[in-house]
């Protein structure tokens, strides 16, 4: 039985809830999602893991006598807030995204619904087990792509906490590793253990062959034989002298693996070992694994590399509450977050997906249902597409029960549903972003922004850090929004909008000192003159966002700037729906480069228009095209 789980959260989860109990609200219902607002850098897709650990831990979620004392001792609560613990347990809904499940920038992974007490306190839980599983399982699942078919053994229990290392070895399993070196692991979720030997029993014989025949006698020809204690030839050689060419495989933990590996299948083939496999391991990952794709390697051990950060970046999910009723029993109202970078979506969301004929998945959206049941015919349902939420738990009891075996086998499947650029290991943007599904009256709306860079008086003839052509191009882009204003559903124009009277955290250059032109640069387009307006060539009427950035800080991009709200251009972008993006603007080889290249990142796809972007100089706006090209944008 699973261990009372209550304080398995942060302190401020149980202040947020004392407050609520002494007003009344915390009755009241709510509904929280988890989410991730971007992948890592370079991802392009991540892996969803952890579901089956999360929902016997929100089972377990109580506290006893004893706790909920010392939360009193400590101040966290009231008498009020104990009496109220120490008859809590969750007994509201959960939906989620089936594990195994891919999910990108917006996916609503997970839905918590119950009261506003009940969901508040699942926060650290909730994210502290799908984060950790969850980044693992998308690492591994990029490691398993780039083996092309080859097994990879997870042995990373030594590199972290004794219970992450279970839960390590289950995450990666469902990705498609095919064993594992936990034996906790094996045996709490049907994982098929290996290991053999390390250094250590080589170096407690008094030579390598009394090692190896000690280990065949205990194991049997089959084993595999660590041969690189000394001289990897002379260890081969003594391996298939012990074990024969039976020999089930030799593991090669140093040096230059791929040559390595190229020796020892030519001296096993030459000794008549052509059936013994090579095995190698030693800080291995995916990138390590995708250059070894031409070595004779038959299989991958991986440690440091899948079980610890160095081999993952985090999943950075949050758990954000988004609708919330003002009485017990009353309506649900959306609540959302405006702040800079971290701008949320209100209400309560459902996730759809489309595929095409070869069931390749294209598109995922997300409507604001009513809180229902998931059903198949719902009157919101974006034609051609189906839920991606099934329900998990109910009234505070688990519902989906899947093996371990049934997990592993719908990641393969999901897997299998990305295109193959989408697997590449190679730094790119996410394959999708998650964007609001229209209505039927709306599917003739654009998906499409138009995003205008930086036209200021600053930066066209005239200005302190004036561009040849800006005016031109200006007058070019005003042209261009007369024609076709219509067909974008943003439009974004940024502006650089610096502190007067500072450096703008070193961008600008010190009193006295030349600018670099590099990081450092003439003072221009402070927020208290005219260099910071725009360009009297722009027409800006069909503008539907200003962006300003660099307040205070050096900036380049449109996505480091904020809107008049003090919303984030990405997430202004994906509320609209907008999945291709138009750019335009100056200077062609600095700010629209760095605009370019982040909305990638974002996930859009993105064209830059011709004749209508200005740069600095021929050679680096050459290179900035290039460069632009190289990341994906059509120019």
């Amino acid at each position: 039985m699973t261990d009372r789980t209550g304080l398995l959260t942060d302190r401020y989860e149980l202040t947020m809830l004392d407050s609520w109990v002494r007003d009344g609200s915390a009755q009241n219902s709510a509904v929280f999602e988890v989410f991730a607002r971007r992948l890592p850098e370079g991802r392009r897709y991540g892996v969803l893991a952890g579901l089956g650990r999360l929902l016997p831990l929100i089972e377990a979620f109580s506290f006893d006598a004893d706790e909920v004392a010392w939360l009193v001792e400590q101040g966290v609560v009231g008498d009020e807030t104990a009496a109220y613990l120490r008859d809590f347990r969750f007994r509201g809904d959960v939906d989620a995204y089936p594990e195994g499940d891919l999910y990108f920038p917006g996916s609503p992974v997970l839905t918590v619904r119950g009261t506003l007490g009940e969901c508040v306190v699942l926060e650290t839980l909730a994210l502290s087990v799908l984060n950790h599983d969850t980044a693992i399982a998308s690492a591994a699942a990029r490691m398993v792509r780039a083996a092309q078919g080859r097994p990879i053994i997870e042995m990373g229990g030594r590199r972290t906490h004794e219970q992450a290392a279970i839960a390590t070895a289950r995450a990666a399993y469902l990705a498609g590793f095919a064993s594992t070196s936990n034996l906790a692991a094996g045996r709490r979720y049907g994982i098929p253990t290996v290991g053999t030997a390390a250094h250590a029993f080589t170096l407690a014989h008094a030579s390598e062959e009394a090692a190896f025949r000690s280990q065949v006698e205990a194991q049997g020809v089959g084993t595999t034989l660590l041969v690189d204690t000394y001289d990897i030839a002379d260890g081969i050689r003594t391996a298939v002298r012990v074990a024969g060419p039976g020999l089930g495989a030799v593991r090669i933990d140093s040096g230059d693996l791929a040559d390595e590996a190229v020796k020892a299948r030519a001296l096993l083939d030459e000794l008549g070992a052509t059936s013994t496999r090579v095995v190698a391991t030693s800080d291995l990952d995916e990138f390590v694994i995708a250059a070894l794709a031409d070595a004779p390697i038959d299989g991958y051990g991986v440690g440091t590399r899948v079980a610890t950060g160095s081999g993952h970046p985090t999943a950075s999910m949050v758990y954000k509450l988004v609708a919330v009723s003002d009485t017990v029993g009353g309506p649900l109202r959306p609540v959302s977050k405006k702040s800079k970078d971290k701008v949320s979506v209100g209400g309560h969301k459902t996730a759809w997906r489309e595929y095409d004929d070869a069931g390749l998945l294209v598109r995922e959206t997300f409507t604001t249902d009513p809180l229902v049941e998931v059903r198949a015919d719902r009157a919101s349902e974006p034609r051609g597409a189906r839920p991606v939420q099934i329900p998990v738990m109910r009234d505070g009891v688990t519902v989906h029960h899947p093996t371990t075996e049934e997990i592993r086998a719908f990641t393969a499947e999901s897997l299998r549903s990305l295109p193959a650029e989408a697997h590449s290991v190679a730094a790119g943007a996410p394959y999708l972003t998650v964007t609001q599904a229209t209505t039927e009256e709306e599917s003739t709306m654009s998906t499409k922004a138009l995003i205008v860079v930086d036209v200021q008086n600053d930066f066209v003839e005239g200005g302190s850090l004036a561009v040849a052509g800006g005016r031109d191009v200006a007058a070019r882009i005003s042209e261009h929004l007369a024609a076709h204003a219509g067909d974008y559903a943003v439009i974004a124009a940024s502006r650089d909008w610096h502190h007067p009277h500072d450096s703008n955290g070193g961008h600008f250059a010190a009193p006295g000192e030349d600018p670099d032109y590099v990081s450092t640069w003439p003072v221009h387009c402070t927020s208290d003159g005219p260099g910071s307006d725009y360009a009297p060539e722009l027409a800006t009427d069909a503008v539907t966002h200003h962006v300003r950035k660099g307040q205070g800080v050096p900036a380049y991009s449109a996505f480091e700037g904020v809107t008049d709200d003090g919303a984030a251009l990405a997430d202004v972008l994906r509320t609209a729906g907008v999945t291709d993006v138009d750019l335009v603007g100056i200077a062609t080889d600095y700010c629209v480069r760095a605009t370019a290249l982040d909305a990638r990142r974002e996930g859009f796809a993105v064209r830059l228009l011709d004749g209508l972007h200005a740069g600095v100089a021929p050679g680096t706006t050459a290179a900035a095209v290039a460069e632009m090209a190289e990341a994906g944008v059509t120019v």
